[in-house]
């Protein structure tokens, strides 16, 4: 008999007014899930001001640095939630990728990904699965190669790697916009 998942603790990374959270926790809910968020990280005042009425029930404040976040000290959770900053990937900017400050925050979610270390009673050493959404621009930029090395650098802390690219008007959003999306499930929970 298999053990069903019936609550799931996560984190919302770059949260913005928390789009991906309320995907996430709607889907979760479509399959009997409860779903809570034990951290959230967003810098921006304005955007963790609409956050903040969005998800007034939260316990935590949204306004951290993602580069001042000791991974260590955050609550447990299993579920890692990420809308790294896409303007270093984005057609509509100047496609600076890596060598664009806000390219390089993609790094601050490997290592909490990496890092995170539940308590010694847990069996768990890492998140058991993470979302991270993105721009499709991502895909080609610098021919493809930031791509790979973001696919290569979620592979080497331990996780299959799964992408795709969504379009938002196929999901009942009334705007075309095409995402990409990287799904990673811990290596021994799921082998590829």
């Amino acid at each position: 008999m298999e053990n069903k998942i019936t609550e799931l603790k996560y984190v919302d990374l770059f949260a913005g007014v928390g789009g991906i959270r309320l995907g996430f926790t709607q889907a979760a809910q479509d399959f009997g899930i409860q779903t809570e968020c034990v951290f959230t990280s967003e810098i921006d005042d304005w955007a963790c001001k609409t956050y903040r009425k969005n998800f007034s029930d939260d316990n935590h404040d949204p306004k951290s640095d993602i580069t001042k976040v000791d991974e260590k000290s955050l609550p447990d959770f299993e579920i890692l939630l990420a809308g790294f900053p896409c303007q270093a990937f984005s057609i509509a900017g100047k496609r600076g990728g890596f060598n664009d400050t806000r390219g390089t925050l993609f790094f601050d979610v490997a290592r909490i990904i990496k890092e995170k270390k539940p308590r010694a009673f847990l069996k768990d050493k890492q998140p058991k699965a993470f979302i991270l959404e993105n721009v499709k621009g991502l895909l080609s930029i610098q021919n493809g190669e930031v791509f790979n090395m973001i696919v290569e650098k979620l592979k080497d802390v331990g996780y299959n790697i799964y992408t795709k690219i969504l379009e938002a008007k196929d999901y009942g959003t009334p705007q075309l916009r095409k995402r990409l999306f990287f799904v990673g499930i811990r290596k021994d929970i799921c082998a590829n």
